[in-house]
């Protein structure tokens, strides 16, 4: 497979864009420490007000254009087209980024916070996720404004305070839009954004990229097992730590019926022409009367199981006892579970509650259904594709799935068009170690290549 360096193509498209100030600007941004918390009382507000002056003081024709307004330390500006009866566009990333785990700082080979630009990268904690997105967005903004670009469609860009731990950021916007009777053309957001080899869909020797239209629903269940504790010579009853071990390996020996979505379909139908590995071959000469059998190899896939079936993860469990001989107490476990779109979170705790017995107690810690599933035959999504053709050379671009969660989901009250593409390809090593992890950062050549896209892509929808 080629490095996805080489699918760059047009790099010298916008030849007087200044991608040295554009990472110094990036690199300004790493340094505001904006952690979100589930405990909001953990919340730096300072930083996010240091981050909110450098976007103030770095795009000046968006600031002198644009109309601002907050929504707590979320950042919402409004581009006013001059055209009214075009729906608007919004562009969208988040401001927050997530701890560095403690300990792991001298890890780093440049600083977590430096913004270091160096062995042509940028490197620090939201390098990849996710302010090089809401910086490459204002940057482009900011050269179709300073060209004297005329908008003809609105632009939104909202920037949430918070999509890596609660959502009420783009909530808050996206009720703000609702209310002011806004429905938009299409959303971009994060996601997708990576270059496979399409040998796992049959498709050996092509470069395949998905574009997300949908987003997998999100569940914490909580399991409680209580008791008296006592001496561990006489188990009579068990000990709740038992009971919960059994709780915790019915539910993940029984998953939710796995499905074969439209989503999955019009992913394979986009793909048909460049598969050529049996069985899937001969599948997608007919996929609805081969549904069955490409659902089984989906399911005997490592990287394809999770796009039709509801997974399945226990993550935590409280200590038991202090001691090898004493019974353990009141005990508790969580177990995270990633919905596909045909499941529901009250499907689940039912299917739940039946297979744990009357020892266990569950109820949700957090949960929400799996998102719409945006128009695929859509004005966006045709125009996205045909940007990311123009400077990835030689690369399928699919409809699929996203199986995190973002905020894109909160605009979906607004919007049939959701779509979840951050166009900064990276090689996969650098995306799979860095983003959350140790030594996040970005090359310059793909920020470059980001910015580049979202400029034609404003243009393609705005001018």
């Amino acid at each position: 497979m080629k490095t996805v360096y080489e699918t760059y193509q047009n790099e010298t498209m916008y030849p007087d864009l200044d991608i040295h100030q554009a990472c110094r600007r990036l690199s300004q941004a790493i340094q505001c420490r904006t952690t979100s918390y589930v405990d909001v009382s953990k919340v730096d507000d300072a930083q996010f007000k240091r981050l909110h002056d450098v976007i103030r003081t770095s795009f000046p024709q968006v600031m002198h254009q644009g109309e601002v307004s907050m929504h707590g330390n979320s950042m919402l500006i409004k581009l006013t087209g001059s055209d009214q009866t075009l729906k608007p566009i919004l562009l969208m990333s988040h401001l927050d980024v997530v701890p560095v785990v403690k300990g792991t700082e001298k890890d780093w080979t440049y600083g977590p916070y430096s913004g270091a630009i160096a062995d042509g990268m940028i490197w620090g904690r939201g390098a990849l996720d996710i302010k090089n997105m809401v910086f490459a967005i204002l940057e482009a903004a900011e050269y179709c404004l300073t060209h004297a670009m005329n908008l003809k469609r609105t632009i939104y860009c909202a920037f949430g305070e918070d999509e890596e731990t609660c959502n009420t950021g783009s909530a808050r916007m996206a009720a703000y839009l609702k209310k002011q009777g806004v429905q938009l053309e299409f959303v971009l957001d994060e996601g997708g954004g990576e270059i496979i080899d399409g040998y796992v869909y049959g498709a050996k020797g092509s470069l395949v990229s998905s574009i997300c239209l949908s987003e997998k629903g999100y569940a914490d269940l909580l399991l409680e097992a209580k008791s008296v504790g006592g001496h561990s010579s006489n188990p009579v009853h068990g000990t709740s730590l038992g009971h919960l071990a059994k709780a915790i390996t019915a539910i993940a020996e029984h998953p939710l019926p796995a499905r074969l979505s439209e989503l999955n379909k019009a992913a394979l139908r986009t793909l048909a022409p460049k598969i050529n590995q049996e069985p899937m071959k001969t599948y997608v000469s007919s996929i609805e009367a081969h549904e069955n059998a490409i659902l089984d190899y989906y399911l005997n896939s490592e990287e394809l199981y999770n796009q039709v079936s509801t997974t399945i993860a226990p993550t935590m469990i409280c200590e038991g006892a202090q001691a090898g001989n004493v019974m353990p107490q009141n005990m508790w476990a969580v177990i995270n579970f990633r919905l596909a779109c045909h499941d529901s979170i009250d499907t689940l705790l039912k299917a739940c509650l039946k297979l744990v017995g009357d020892e266990i107690k569950c109820s949700y810690i957090q949960a929400n259904d799996a998102s719409a599933i945006s128009r695929y035959d859509s004005y966006g999504y045709q125009k996205l594709t045909e940007t990311l053709q123009t400077f990835f050379g030689g690369v399928s671009f699919i409809p699929n799935l996203v199986t995190g969660s973002t905020d894109a989901r909160n605009y979906e009250c607004i919007c049939d068009t959701v779509l979840r593409y951050g166009p900064f390809i990276e090689e996969g090593e650098i995306v799979s170690k860095g983003v959350h992890g140790t030594n996040e950062r970005i090359s310059i050549r793909a920020y470059a290549q980001g910015i580049r896209s979202l400029i034609h892509l404003i243009q393609q929808t705005c001018k």
